[in-house]
């Protein structure tokens, strides 16, 4: 379990996956994480164990510390440990969640633990270009934009570009 501030990272578990799906069905949060089609109960699961047998993925809830309250998923996948980078991913589904920094907590949490017990060199993410609260957020924990990705994304009927953003190890020292 990793803590950062008010939130903790702990293992996402079986009992999670009714809440999340919950969430990444929601037409807000799925908008803002570029998904597109509801997930079922079984794909959900499926989705669940092929991420548990996955060796170069981690995934964590995000939880309020003080609460207990599970508001939110996020994860490091694609891990190279001979390259010693991987892709960032996060999202905060409890709306209730929203605007109160709990986001950048997390992200702080997950990148400390990249890099701390990973050993990371890098870390990189993507996000819609349209998300400019989770590009605010990440370029606040130090990751900069190193690309565009153009017409990348399909939300609401149009092509929509991404941002690819990164993270080094001493950028991220120099950013706390």
């Amino acid at each position: 379990m990793i803590s950062e501030g008010r939130i903790l990272l702990r293992p996402l578990e079986e009992g999670d996956l009714e809440r999340t799906r919950g969430w990444v069905n929601d037409p807000e949060v799925a908008r803002l994480v570029n998904r597109v089609l509801p997930v079922t109960a079984t794909e959900h699961r499926e989705w669940y164990r092929r991420v548990l047998a996955d060796e170069r993925q981690v995934i964590f809830a995000v939880e309020i510390l003080a609460e207990g309250t599970h508001i939110g998923n996020c994860g490091l996948k694609g891990i190279d440990p001979r390259v010693r980078k991987a892709e960032l991913w996060m999202y905060l589904g409890d709306k209730s969640a929203w605007g109160k920094g709990y986001g950048t907590e997390a992200c702080r949490a997950l990148c400390r633990y990249g890099f701390d017990r990973l050993n990371l060199h890098r870390i990189h993410l993507y996000t819609p270009i349209y998300n400019g609260k989770a590009v605010a957020l990440y370029e606040k924990i130090g990751f900069v934009r190193e690309g565009l990705l153009r017409q990348d994304v399909f939300q609401d009927g149009q092509h929509l570009d991404a941002v690819l953003m990164g993270l080094l190890r001493h950028e991220f020292r120099l950013a706390q």
